[in-house]
């Protein structure tokens, strides 16, 4: 989450510099009120069925035409979808990045001309190359008065698509307020246009932390009246705080007590920035998550950070929501962490297919801010989003998809990274995690059955002999455009080059790792700043 870092398990949450939530509360809110003043939108009450209809059917024709059966290596297990199958996938939504924040030609919008801009948002993040370092895709102008709706609609017809079963939604206020709004308009368009897509209640407990039971039994209480608000087998509501530690047991043994006499079953599954701190609310709850970690090594050591944390939930019983993110890197916070291309999203998904949670959670589906984005993007493109769509069809039926068609996706960054290197004086980037900064080409190729991969790069063709199923090749990275090729018995049967150049210094650090595959065309922006 914003201006938060992972700690460690077994240690107090200011070991590793965990910050106490005033700095990010301050920093949403301010960012939440650009965005709300931007444009107004209909409330959600407000639609006529006429208006749903054609919202909903505008939303779909969008993600059946960019993602066609084609686009993936595998074919997706349709019957799946909505049916709630272990685990149950969350991807976490925060609502200060939609797809349209003003409606405005993506050119000129918000994101460009100012999240993007080193001189955006009255030159605040100057220092730092800008507040962002990408974007969600460019989504076209629709009727003034509902864009809202119909963005939100596009991006969950767009989870529901590769079977992730509804967002956890980021609560930064409750029960009045601009992001408030935001929050009940992701109940309304959900249940509008995909009734079986549930929204799991977030509260952020670093945004929140001075609230009170009342006000919090009061929000609940709204909450249980929205037909897809995710509920438990037993009925119970689920409520999962982020950052739950950071306000005592006895608060949520309270919320917990004050929801039940005013008629709603809570189930509390804890977020947790420290796992150690199960301990402290076992008495009221048996599910559990956390926020977890940004390095290969942390997650997948025998013993190492992860280990530890989802071993000790285990040894008690309890349901556990693992987290799984792509990478993170926070230009804001001058902070990131070495994901080593997909390496990261790999390593963390190979926990789910190992271990069997209850739950998953995708951190993050739209953080922009932290670079977690598993949403489509300008600069990730699909390729996060397609390899999701992998590892939850492998989640959810026991086995790796079986490949039927050839397919590459590539992650590389734009820069060879090197912290505190730009053509432009920036305050340096700090590496939080174990281990080096890495500055590697990767190819993930989905075969067939055996073949040649190959990468070329600064003039040089490098390549491995893969086999049938999942393949990854990575050659260091170098200065020009890479491009990668599938070869079978001397005939290229896949091939793509990404769309970017790999500069030797960037405008801006820039540890961002972006990406493509050779399914899908290409989606390019530029912005007029």
């Amino acid at each position: 989450m914003n201006d938060l870092q992972m700690c460690s398990v077994g240690r107090a949450a200011a070991a590793r510099g965990c910050h106490d939530g005033s700095r990010r509360a301050v920093a949403v809110f301010a960012l939440a009120s650009v965005v709300s003043v931007a444009s107004t939108s209909t409330r959600a009450a407000d639609l006529t069925s006429a208006q749903w209809t054609a919202l909903q059917k505008n939303a779909q024709s969008i993600v059946d035409t960019e993602s066609p059966a084609s686009a993936l290596p595998f074919t997706i297990s349709t019957a799946l979808i909505g049916t709630g199958r272990r685990p149950i996938v969350f991807a976490h939504y925060f609502t200060p990045f939609p797809l349209s924040i003003d409606n405005l030609p993506a050119r000129s919008d918000y994101y460009c001309t100012e999240y993007l801009n080193r001189s955006g948002e009255g030159s605040k993040y100057a220092s730092v190359g800008g507040y962002l370092r990408d974007r969600p895709l460019p989504l076209a102008r629709y009727t003034t008065n509902v864009y809202k709706q119909r963005a939100l609609a596009v991006e969950i017809l767009r989870a529901r698509k590769i079977d992730i079963d509804g967002f956890g939604v980021d609560l930064l206020q409750i029960n009045s307020g601009s992001l408030w709004d935001d929050v009940m308009r992701v109940y309304s368009v959900a249940q509008h246009v995909a009734p079986d897509f549930k929204i799991l209640a977030e509260p952020d407990m670093a945004a929140l932390d001075g609230v009170s039971v009342s006000d919090m039994v009061a929000a609940i209480r709204v909450i249980a009246g929205q037909k897809n608000a995710y509920r438990m087998a037993d009925g119970s509501l689920a409520i999962a705080p982020f950052y739950a530690e950071n306000v005592s047991q006895n608060f949520w043994s309270d919320v917990i007590r004050g929801a039940a006499a005013a008629g709603v079953n809570v189930t509390l599954i804890p977020i947790l920035l420290d796992p150690a701190k199960s301990a402290d609310f076992r008495t009221i709850t048996n599910s559990f998550s956390f926020w977890g970690v940004r390095t290969v090594p942390e997650s997948t050591d025998k013993g190492g950070w992860e280990d530890q944390a989802l071993t000790n939930l285990e040894s008690f019983g309890a349901d556990i929501m693992t987290p799984v993110a792509p990478q993170d890197s926070r230009p804001k916070d001058s902070v990131f962490w070495e994901a080593q291309n997909s390496a990261l999203f790999r390593a963390q998904w190979s926990q789910v297919t190992s271990r069997d949670p209850a739950y998953v959670q995708l951190v993050t589906w739209n953080d922009y801010s932290e670079s977690t984005h598993v949403s489509p993007s300008v600069g990730t493109q699909y390729a996060f989003y397609d390899l999701a769509a992998y590892y939850i069809e492998w989640a959810k039926t026991g086995n790796p998809p079986p490949i039927v068609r050839d397919s590459i996706l590539y992650f590389h960054r734009r820069q060879i990274f090197t912290p505190g290197r730009s053509s432009t004086p920036e305050t340096a980037m700090v590496e939080e995690g174990v281990g080096s900064v890495v500055n590697d080409i990767e190819m993930v190729a989905f075969l067939t059955a055996p073949a040649v991969l190959r990468i070329t790069s600064g003039g040089t063709d490098h390549t491995s002999n893969g086999v049938a199923g999942l393949n990854v090749f990575r050659v260091p990275a170098v200065s020009g455009v890479p491009s990668f090729a599938i070869i079978r018995n001397g005939a290229t049967v896949a091939q793509v080059t990404s769309t970017t150049s790999i500069v030797s210094v960037g405008a801006a650090q820039d540890p961002l790792y972006i990406g493509g595959g050779s399914a899908r065309s290409p989606v390019s922006l530029v912005c007029s700043q």
